[in-house]
């Protein structure tokens, strides 16, 4: 645990003025829906690149245009608009949650010693990126990082509902995942290694008046004795160089933190729960990222359904330029040292992307599996696949599978290619694609694909395969079980849609 290293700036303990903060919020339009309408922006990571210049005011009410300024970005506003803007119960509220407090450089100005913005239905307070009051600027060591930045918000658009059960958000940081787990859980809560962290995540659990748990320890540390239907994960990965990292270390590899949360699902786990990670990760030379995963889980592995969402694929150079764009004092002699070590543990490659694993006691697992995911990538890509997944090792199954009816999936396209024989085009090669959340593509013989594309939910498997043996359009050697084979290869990759019994 590491203590926390700057005094925290703001306070918690007055509920009824958060309410009367967070009500002046949403009828000032501070949201992230109204934000991005006005701002044009794609997304709330795209705040640090808005041309201010050209914000047009009265697109905004006189409210939401004040909050803009005083806590998106972080201007100062004299105390006598605050109140105008505000009204007196409203400006005491902030001044008691030290959401405002004197500027440091004028005292008729009031400044916001974090940065407020709003994010998925929530307000939301991290630290800043500057000095509210315009002196030089040094983040604490255990500074707590914005929850706008795109990898957070690729973490929540992954994170599944809970389903009424137990949620546990670790490396919680501000404690945006466990904010967003709350409204399907029955209880939320959030953990991170530093107090500074855990003390964030419950004056925005309060901001938000929600009953979030917020613990400081070290991954599954304060949770000793409990167990979850749901963890969730948004690891950091810095591997360790030297003291200027300090909380944010990795290891060795920069994915200790990684194995550490995998490692404690045995035990923090319940049957039939769920854990998400999106991370980097690695890998080496004998094992893919997911098949090192699912060893990690030690004697429970057998337990476990791994599937792995692959999204970029990178190099040990782009790793480190990584680090180096976010600051990472990493000069000619740290990037030798990190290509050494990478090498000295058998790095292949570097992978970013969502690992989730399932916990099913005492059934057959298939094993660890990966699939391409885009950018647009959702929980329902892998909840569809985990769930695929466990009714192919039910008993039976290839006999359901003969006997069901499955569909072509919207998003799949076909591309043909032709090619000039004898003086005409003719098809040469046919190519299916699927681009979506999932990305995948299939070349088949051509006679494959009328019989694909016979799968309209309408005959079963079986009696499409019958009708095109009779019709004499299937090579000898092609039998039913082929068709099965072929026909789950299609559905694993998202071509095909079927409608599956409930879990």
């Amino acid at each position: 645990m590491i203590a926390n290293q700057t005094p925290f700036p703001l306070r918690s303990d007055s509920a009824p003025g958060l309410t009367r903060i967070r009500e002046f919020l949403r009828v000032a339009g501070f949201d992230s829906v109204t934000l991005c309408r006005v701002l044009r922006m794609e997304n709330m990571s795209d705040l640090g690149r808005v041309d201010w210049g050209r914000v047009d005011p009265a697109a905004l009410s006189p409210a939401g245009y004040w909050a803009l300024r005083v806590f998106a970005r972080g201007l100062p506003t004299p105390v006598a608009t605050a109140r105008e803007i505000c009204g007196d119960e409203v400006l005491a509220a902030l001044l008691a949650s030290a959401l405002l407090r004197p500027s440091r450089q004028d005292p008729a100005c009031l400044v916001c010693p974090v940065w407020l913005y709003p994010l998925a239905g929530f307000v939301v307070a991290s630290d800043r990126v500057d000095d509210p009051d315009g002196e030089p600027f040094t983040p604490p060591v255990d500074v707590v990082f914005p929850a706008i930045y795109s990898g957070t918000l690729r973490f929540l658009s992954l994170l599944p509902a809970a389903g009424g059960g137990d949620a546990l958000d670790l490396c919680g940081g501000s404690g945006i995942g466990a904010l967003v787990l709350a409204g399907t859980a029955r209880e939320s809560a959030t953990a991170d290694l530093t107090e500074r962290s855990a003390r964030f995540a419950d004056f925005n659990a309060r901001l938000n008046q929600l009953p979030v748990a917020s613990w400081c320890g070290d991954l599954y540390e304060p949770a000793r004795g409990r167990q979850f239907d749901l963890i969730t994960a948004h690891p950091p990965f810095v591997p360790a160089l030297g003291p200027n990292m300090v909380y944010r270390d990795g290891g060795e590899s920069g994915e200790e933190v990684v194995r550490g949360v995998v490692a404690g699902l045995p035990e923090f786990l319940r049957p039939g729960g769920t854990c998400v990670i999106l991370c980097v990760a690695r890998d080496t030379g004998q094992q893919t990222f997911e098949q090192r995963a699912r060893d990690w889980l030690g004697v429970h592995a057998g337990e476990f359904d791994v599937i792995y969402g692959l999204e970029k694929i990178l190099s040990v150079r782009d790793v480190i330029a990584s680090l180096q764009k976010k600051g990472r004092e990493v000069g000619p002699a740290e990037v030798q040292q990190l290509v050494d070590r990478f090498q000295s543990l058998d790095t292949r490659q570097f992978v970013y992307g969502a690992l989730f694993l399932r916990r099913y006691p005492g059934e057959t697992v298939p094993p660890p599996a990966r699939f391409r995911i885009t950018s647009q990538a959702t929980a329902h890509e892998f909840e569809r696949l985990l769930h695929w997944r466990r009714q192919t090792f039910q008993p039976g199954f290839l006999d359901w599978l003969a006997h069901a009816r499955p569909r072509l999936s919207p998003h799949l396209q076909l591309t043909v290619r032709h090619v000039v024989e004898a003086g005409s085009l003719v098809p040469a090669e046919f190519t299916f694609e699927i681009n979506a959340g999932v990305q995948a593509a299939l070349r088949p013989d051509a006679w494959v694909v009328p019989l694909l594309a016979r799968l309209e939910g309408q005959l079963t498997v079986a009696e499409i395969y019958g009708a095109a043996q009779a019709a004499d359009e299937l090579p000898a050697n092609f039998q039913l079980a082929n068709f099965i084979g072929l026909v789950q290869t299609m559905i694993e990759r998202g071509f095909l849609e079927i409608d599956l019994p409930p879990n």
